[in-house]
């Protein structure tokens, strides 16, 4: 039986593109860099800032990151809003007496950020960031330190998330994958071969394995 839920951040529970994307143009910009569509720019959401630099710069990743981060901390609740019917999804968690929480390689800061301007800093029963001091995702470390922390088995644990290395840490965990097809996707991954246990389209199907 299901006891414990477990999100991924960018991507599965937020749509955090828009303002990741806008942080992004600003840089090169100021770079006399190539701007980017927001196309392009929604496929890598889930891959850090890096990323995104990457696509228009071959070096001097430290000043740079560190000018992202500062523009997109000062502009990371513009546009950036949960994805339709993840609130209700987790009140219905909550409803059923079950866990849910958040882990996420993205930093403590900026995800308290988020969660605190929607009213929901204190509603997670555990929240786990990359730069907690554990093993980022692919590594089962974060999933299992969740586990372990609400005392629950992994065997009782779903991860939801929308990248490849989501998929690989629910695996090694021990725990259902599911993979949210509705996040940052890229045109080329072959998601079939991901192995996960679901495949969900819109937050709403969540409901199905919150009922199950």
């Amino acid at each position: 039986m299901t006891k414990l839920f477990l999100f991924d951040f960018d991507g599965t529970l937020v749509d955090s593109a828009p303002d990741l994307i806008s942080s992004a143009n600003y840089i090169f910009d100021v770079y006399q860099k190539k701007s980017i569509s927001y196309e392009e720019g929604r496929e890598i959401a889930s891959d850090g800032v890096n990323a995104y630099l990457r696509m228009r710069f071959d070096n001097n990743f430290d000043t740079l990151t560190e000018e992202f981060l500062m523009h997109y901390s000062n502009n990371i609740l513009n546009n950036t809003v949960f994805f339709e019917g993840i609130p209700e999804v987790l009140e219905l968690i909550k409803k059923r007496n079950l866990y849910w929480g958040i882990v996420t390689n993205k930093s403590r800061v900026l995800t308290e950020k988020i969660l605190k301007f929607y009213g929901l800093l204190n509603h997670a029963d555990i929240l786990i960031c990359g730069d907690d001091g554990l093993t980022p995702k692919p590594s089962p470390e974060m999933l299992i330190r969740a586990c372990n922390s609400l005392d629950v088995d992994t065997n009782d644990t779903i991860y939801i998330g929308d990248g490849l290395r989501d998929i690989q840490a629910a695996i090694s965990a021990k725990m259902k994958s599911v993979l949210a097809c509705y996040g940052y996707l890229k045109t080329n991954d072959d998601i079939e071969s991901w192995g996960a246990d679901f495949f969900i389209h819109h937050p709403d199907e969540i409901i199905h394995l919150v009922n199950s």
